[in-house]
């Protein structure tokens, strides 16, 4: 398969455990080896070593526009690109377009798509065809240099341009070409991002191999977005490791200082058992409390008919009608999106899930801000920049309702956002022993975004460690006095976007250390808010810290 048109390859993997998230322990089933259908995809113990660490975000040479994108993969094909194709695109809630099934990446009918997203508000990804040539001829030879020129000049000014598309689950091999086309892309539109999606977690054989994958990519290409697709649902059973993926994710896009996006199951093909609309939103939910800043439903318009795979109707048919998922995916963006985009303003500082912990998840542990959670729900907990806490609250059985109860401390009033950005409505609270009790009703998978409060000054230390400033505002020094400490530990300086500028390793006995505004890449920490993190195997805790700047 070709490097750019590889458009949606997928894994057929055997039966692992149910995801203790997702469905209940009884349905549970024994682990089996993972296979891949696409010889070129890495094998077990074929990865290299990852090049350059940890990429600090200050190596970033592209951005993403700030904010949160929802696409569907894959786009009506070009024949059926029309502007009122487009426009219902835009009426389910999508913001992004991917290239169609088995798409040519002729010029003219990317730039008719270009044309059509923007009159509608949306922006596209560009698979462009010229590509291909790239397998024979060396982006870095003159003749490759021109038709580098050649293709950037073609979209680079369009308002709707969002970036190149370069391909679906690029295997290791396929890296070397990869680094070569995003530098020659970076020196000639560092305002457009070259963009892959890569292999989930379900594609390897444990979660080393594939984070090694992962820190691979990061450090070669060096993207402006990290992005996978994690399938956990079965016909045989049900993984068991969406929340691994995402919490991987969240980590490895941490440690780059970038964004994450994830595509969910949405159609059933393949081994791939039909999930409910329960499940599809439960998918969705787990990775807002993650602090995903893109979401992709697999797929938006049918592919062809196919003996393997066994397409079933997705979201649009592959008549071009529109199938019962198109309200359901048009409903729940109408509350995705206001989350999505309220919490790509926040710094994401925890995920933890109580009433069980699913595998790769971290348990619930009362902390200063959280006394209590009645039920089984993950916590994603971000902050704003003047230290005000907000909670992603999931309900984590996608089968049945549940009324979750939260005791929050230091808190007298709660409010729950609506469908739009700025749609806050406060929700009752009630006076307990310990703080004040919340009772949240959400339907199968479901979730709210919370806004706890007016909490001033440091966010609370959590059960992990308790954290102190000194002095706080701080110029020049800061002393980072350490409780509780159990085990080995990472602190990180989180800026007030969530992008870790600075992190060492503790040690179990470590009280104290000193911070001197060090940041990657030698600079010195401007003036500004940051966030004193420190996570542990167990749980994490955040201070809220007013740096005045370096000596």
């Amino acid at each position: 398969m070709s490097l750019a048109h590889r458009i949606a390859t997928l894994v057929l993997v055997t039966a692992l455990g149910a995801a203790p998230g997702d469905r209940g322990p009884a349905n549970v089933s024994r682990a089996g080896p993972v296979t891949a259908m696409d010889p070129g995809r890495p094998a077990a113990g074929s990865l290299p070593a990852a090049a350059g660490g940890s990429a600090a975000s200050a190596a970033r040479s592209a951005a993403l526009p700030p904010g949160f994108v929802t696409f569907g993969w894959v786009s009506p094909p070009a024949e059926s690109t029309t502007d009122a194709r487009v426009a219902e695109m835009a009426g389910a809630g999508l913001t992004l377009t991917l290239p169609a099934w088995l798409d040519a990446g002729h010029r003219a009918d990317n730039l008719a798509r270009l044309d059509y997203a923007a009159a509608h508000g949306m922006r596209c990804l560009i698979y462009d065809g010229r590509f291909e040539r790239f397998t024979e001829l060396d982006p870095d030879s003159p003749a490759g240099g021109a038709l580098l020129d050649s293709i950037v000049a073609d979209y680079r000014g369009h308002s709707a341009f969002f970036g190149y598309y370069l391909g679906d689950e690029p295997p290791v091999s396929e890296y070397p070409l990869l680094v070569k086309l995003f530098e020659a892309l970076r020196q000639r539109d560092p305002a457009h991002p070259a963009w892959n999606n890569l292999l989930g977690r379900m594609a390897f054989a444990d979660g080393a191999q594939w984070q090694s994958y992962v820190r691979t990519y990061l450090g070669l290409m060096r993207p402006a977005v990290l992005c996978d697709d994690q399938y956990d649902f079965l016909r045989s059973g049900d993984r068991g490791q969406f929340i691994e993926n995402a919490a991987g994710l969240r980590a490895l896009s941490r440690e780059a200082g970038l964004p994450f996006w994830a595509i969910v199951l949405l159609v059933q093909h393949g081994d791939y058992r039909a999930v409910t609309p329960a499940e599809l939103e439960w998918q969705v939910a787990m990775l807002l409390a993650y602090g995903s800043r893109g979401i992709g439903y697999f797929t938006y318009w049918t592919p062809a008919p196919d003996s393997v795979w066994d397409w079933q109707p997705a979201i649009i048919g592959y008549d071009g009608r529109r199938t019962a998922w198109y309200d359901v995916v048009a409903e729940l963006d109408r509350r995705v999106r206001p989350a999505g985009e309220t919490l790509a303003a926040l710094t994401w500082l925890s995920t933890v899930h109580a009433g069980g912990t699913p595998a790769g998840g971290a348990p619930f542990t009362p902390d200063g801000l959280v006394a209590a959670v009645e039920g089984r729900a993950a916590l994603g907990r971000f902050a704003d920049s003047t230290g005000t806490s907000c909670l992603v609250v999931v309900n984590s059985d996608s089968l049945a309702q549940r009324t979750l109860g939260l005791v929050l401390r230091g808190v007298r009033r709660v409010w729950r956002l609506g469908t739009a950005v700025g749609q806050w409505s406060e929700l009752p609270v009630c006076r307990v022993a310990g703080g004040t009790r919340l009772a949240l009703a959400l339907a199968p998978g479901s979730f709210a975004l919370l806004r706890v409060g007016g909490v001033s000054g440091p966010v609370p230390a959590g059960a992990g460690a308790g954290i102190r400033l000194l002095p706080n505002p701080a110029h020049g020094e800061l002393r980072i006095e350490l409780e509780r400490l159990q085990g080995a530990a990472r602190l990180e300086i989180l800026d007030a976007g969530g992008r870790s500028i600075w992190s060492r390793a503790l040690g179990a006995a470590e009280t104290s250390l000193t911070w001197r505004g060090e940041a990657a890449g030698g600079r010195s920490a401007p003036p500004g808010l940051y966030f004193v993190r420190v996570r542990g195997a167990q749980a994490a805790s955040a201070a809220r810290l007013h740096w005045l700047g370096s000596r």
